[in-house]
């Protein structure tokens, strides 16, 4: 196992023993790339693990070695919610994930080739049980505080209920604790217009090939991330006479192009198919066994206009967790964003960020 250090300042962490996957299949070797941001504690006791949410990575706000932006650039930092001069804040790339770690557009050292459409089916259990085994490579036993979005928060429950003893403190936002009926349809039809693309060759097409099936899905997905009336406010016509009502589409075509020119489409239906088979009670006799595990603090916040994960996947979250005894608090944010609210507003999302550290 080593650590060492890409030209971006992210680090690499490579383990050489067999990774068994929840479904038998095993990674010969695996990576998991990760970031950190603040100094950490002589005691290691301030570390934030950060999970992000399914189409980002591990760069999470810009550093001296790389002062690219972040998708939490507004929220991690000195002086910020996640105050990076009182935290050691950590983000890691979920395995399956095509921001430097084991995925399918990484090696697979056996063949010498890309992974691409063979690499192993895994689980959002496999991608929290590499995250732990890292950790414990750097000696950090016990967590400040947990905070996941969206899928991430999945990997983020997970851990609460895998390692009860490893935390204090969890935010859950915009998620759920199994794969819900309207998600799974979603990501299906999502996943059906990758594969039935020509171009997509099961899995085997080349790096640069257009595939217009994963700009489907890309849209499809995009199109979740608000709402109907998000939409209709920025791109109405009515009162603007500088807008076009269909220029949504253009909108919609950029950011597909954009996206599939930075993600992989075999990544995204592994990553999606993950989700669908997720469901943090299902190795437990009861709802109330699984969530009697958590001994953190929890804190589970929904978005009002959320169309993706909508509030009644965080009530039912939230009675769960009532089932079990756990300590937690349940908020129902108003925003016209939907699921993107925690992204957007940066100020409304930092308090409760706050709240939750100050726990």
């Amino acid at each position: 196992m080593t650590i060492t250090q890409n030209d971006d300042g992210s680090l690499l962490y490579t383990n050489s023993e067999p990774f068994l996957l929840t479904s038998g299949q095993q990674l010969p070797q695996w990576q998991l790339c990760f970031e950190t941001f603040g100094e950490l504690s002589p005691h290691k006791d301030n570390v934030v693990l950060v999970h992000h949410a399914l189409s980002v990575g591990s760069h999470a706000t810009s550093t001296p070695r790389n002062d690219k932006k972040g998708w939490w650039q507004d929220m991690i930092g000195p002086g910020k919610a996640i105050d990076t001069d009182q935290y050691h804040v950590i983000c890691i790339n979920n395995l399956g994930s095509c921001f430097g770690s084991s995925s399918p557009v990484e090696v697979n050292h056996q063949t010498g080739h890309r992974w691409a459409g063979d690499f192993p089916e895994i689980s959002i259990n496999d991608m929290v049980t590499s995250q732990k085994r890292l950790l414990e490579y750097l000696g950090i036993e016990c967590l400040y505080a947990i905070i996941g979005n969206s899928m991430g928060a999945m990997l983020s429950l997970t851990w609460a209920i895998e390692y009860p003893d490893s935390l204090k403190r969890l935010m859950l936002t915009c998620s759920s604790y199994k794969a819900y009926p309207a998600n799974i349809a979603n990501r299906h039809i999502q996943q059906q217009s990758i594969r039935i693309d020509p171009n997509f060759k099961q899995g085997n097409y080349q790096p640069g090939d257009d595939l217009n099936g994963f700009r489907l899905a890309r849209k499809l997905g995009l199109f979740t991330y608000r709402n109907a009336t998000e939409w209709n406010r920025r791109f109405n016509s009515f009162g603007n006479g500088d807008m076009r009502d269909d220029e949504i589409n253009r909108y919609m075509d950029h950011n597909a192009d954009a996206f599939c020119r930075k993600f992989d489409a075999n990544t995204y239906l592994l990553l999606t198919t993950a989700m669908d088979s997720y469901n943090v009670t299902q190795n437990y006799p009861s709802m109330a066994a699984a969530f009697g595990r958590i001994s953190a603090k929890i804190t589970v916040i929904s978005v009002e206009s959320d169309i993706l994960f909508t509030p009644q996947q965080q009530q039912e979250l939230y009675e769960g967790l009532k089932l079990g005894e756990v300590v937690c608090e349940y908020i129902n944010h108003q925003s016209q964003y939907g699921h993107d609210a925690f992204l957007v507003e940066v100020e409304a999302f930092g308090e409760y960020v706050r709240e939750v550290l100050a726990g």
